[in-house]
């Protein structure tokens, strides 16, 4: 994007002058309140020409004739990717949360960390925060049980070591016997516990060819996708002056609500290795219209399993919001990978 705007030093320091006021004041920022800001000082007049060359390049707006500049979501891509400087993290808010994270506090529950996620950053960002819960194809079983509800058609409820409760339904031939079923379930939790999907697949194969098909089809079937994405502090939309337009609130809001819109903005995500900001409106990198993203993923082992995000108004205080997200979604990872050792 650099080599696209070209521009000068004058230009990015006028442009993050602008940005970080905006984020601040959420107001037009104005040519005076640029010139007192800036170094080497410059004249109002000089500093007028600069965020008048910025919005021809629609990196500035200027919502009335009579007001200051804002960034466009475009200025603001611009602002991220090349001129934001993240804040360290105040070492009072890594100790906050690793205390509301601690073990005492949650117990061996996966769901109970996870909650623990949306909360905290809720709390610390002041912005709406969603959390995905990892797939079950990378946690240890120690339980799996098929309920026949009704003719060729079987809930299959697997319980993992760490807690983590799901739930399938799926179909199979209608003259399929429930004794087999049961026998099934008697075979599977002989051999089961601490094993991963992938183990069981293992022992299908060599232990259980007769039922392989109809195992490896629950077995995929249980691994398809996650439960429900976490989602908290959806209320605190209403403290923020961007979306006191009812029809901008009603907007954002039918959005939460589509499960498919969160597991996309999270999951374009999950193979970055550091969190990843996403401006913009459905059909760009990110589903919300009129609305900034920061998302990180968090692993188990290693391996990206899940994520978790701040979602607000463009205007969010990046520098600060980043090195937050970051911080605790590694300490999520921390924390799973000890819960399933």
């Amino acid at each position: 994007m650099r080599d696209v705007y070209r521009l000068t030093e004058r230009q990015e320091q006028v442009l993050a002058l602008v940005t970080e006021e905006y984020i601040e004041t959420a107001a037009p920022v104005g040519s005076r309140t640029v010139a007192k800001r800036f170094r080497p000082p410059l004249s109002p007049a000089t500093i007028r020409n600069v965020m008048a060359d910025l919005e021809d390049l629609g990196l500035l707006t200027q919502p009335h004739t009579s007001a200051g500049r804002i960034p466009t979501e475009e200025g603001f891509r611009y602002y991220v990717e090349h001129l934001l400087e993240p804040e360290p993290l105040p070492r009072e808010t890594t100790h906050l949360i690793e205390a509301r994270l601690s073990e005492k506090e949650l117990g061996q529950s996966w769901g109970e960390l996870l909650r623990a996620v949306s909360n905290i950053l809720s709390d610390l960002s002041g912005f709406p925060v969603i959390v995905t819960t990892p797939k079950l194809e990378f946690e240890k079983l120690v339980k799996l049980d098929f309920v026949p509800l009704s003719p060729g058609v079987i809930l299959a409820v697997a319980v993992s070591a760490s807690g983590m409760v799901i739930h399938r339904v799926f179909n199979v031939p209608e003259e399929f016997p429930v004794r087999e079923i049961e026998k099934l379930a008697r075979l599977l939790n002989r051999r089961l516990p601490g094993l991963t999907l992938q183990e069981v697949r293992e022992v299908i194969s060599s232990e259980l060819e007769s039922e392989k098909e109809f195992l490896e089809h629950f077995l995929t079937t249980l691994s398809e996708e996650g439960e429900e994405p976490l989602v908290e502090g959806l209320n605190r939309l209403l403290d923020l002056p961007e979306f006191q337009d009812l029809s901008r609130l009603k907007e954002i809001l039918r959005a939460f609500e589509e499960k498919n819109l969160l597991l996309q903005l999270i999951d374009r995500c999950l193979e970055a290795s550091t969190p990843q900001v996403l401006i913009g409106e459905p059909g760009t990198a990110c589903p919300f219209k009129h609305c900034g993203a920061i998302v990180a993923s968090y692993t188990y082992r290693e391996t990206p399993v899940g994520g978790v995000a701040i979602v607000g108004p463009v205007r969010m205080a990046y520098s600060r919001l980043l090195p937050l997200v970051d911080f605790t979604a590694r300490e999520l990872s921390r924390r799973l990978d000890k819960l399933s050792s």
